[in-house]
């Protein structure tokens, strides 16, 4: 079957087959990344983290974090780090505020990492097999029009290259575009998690920050 699709389909095949190979390495990558570092639940993470800001642990939250390794734990390790030191002098949430949204910014080239390649794949590929269609039409009709239609077997290698090109650019189009899509919608999820886990945390430390205040007066 390969050995066909390779003989008849020109060398526009051997483009979408270039495209497959490259497209196919990204979503094992981006598959593999996202199981590795993005598995953890954020509920979980943020549960842990207050237990141990509330008892005065920051070692442990810190350390928690890191166990974790995603998105949202880096942003908040950020978070802590910062509300360490700045608690010394006073804490301006604001601040914490725009060192989490420049946590999370630094986190987003790796989040997207190789997408605009899945993307190309995916938009590229059916139109270069819509390509191998028009040039395997073209043969065939040349070679209609040079030898006439007495025999079939003139035209069969144009009409297989034209329908070949297209089920193999379709093929591979497919699936890449769907797991564009899947990718694209968990860094979106990634993303929103990290912004509300961040405003939950901050949101926490400031009340925390008050009940405290509140005590000392009384």
């Amino acid at each position: 079957m390969l050995r066909h699709i390779l003989e008849n389909g020109g060398v526009i095949i051997y483009g979408i087959i270039f495209l497959s190979v490259i497209g196919f390495g990204v979503i094992l990558e981006r598959g593999f990344y996202f199981l590795k570092n993005e598995r953890h639940s954020s509920t979980t993470l943020l549960n842990h983290l207050e237990r141990y800001m509330l008892s005065g642990e920051k070692e442990k939250a810190i350390a928690v974090c890191d166990s974790f390794k995603n998105s949202s734990a880096k942003v908040i390790k950020e978070i802590i780090s910062e509300y360490e030191s700045c608690s010394i002098r006073g804490c301006n949430y604001e601040f914490l505020e725009e060192k989490a949204r420049e946590s999370a910014l630094r986190e987003m080239p790796k989040l997207e990492k190789n997408m605009w390649i899945l993307g190309i794949t995916s938009h590229v590929t059916p139109l270069i097999g819509l390509f191998g269609t028009v040039t395997g039409m073209i043969q065939a009709f040349m070679a209609i029009s040079n030898q006439g239609t007495g025999d079939p077997t003139i035209v069969a290698k144009g009409i297989s290259q034209a329908l070949i090109t297209t089920a193999a650019g379709l093929g591979v189009a497919i699936p890449s575009l769907i797991f564009y899509n899947f990718y694209t919608k968990k860094n979106e999820e990634i993303l929103h998690n990290m912004e509300k886990n961040a405003v939950e945390f901050i949101n926490f430390l400031r009340k925390q920050r008050c009940k405290n205040e509140t005590k000392k007066v009384f």
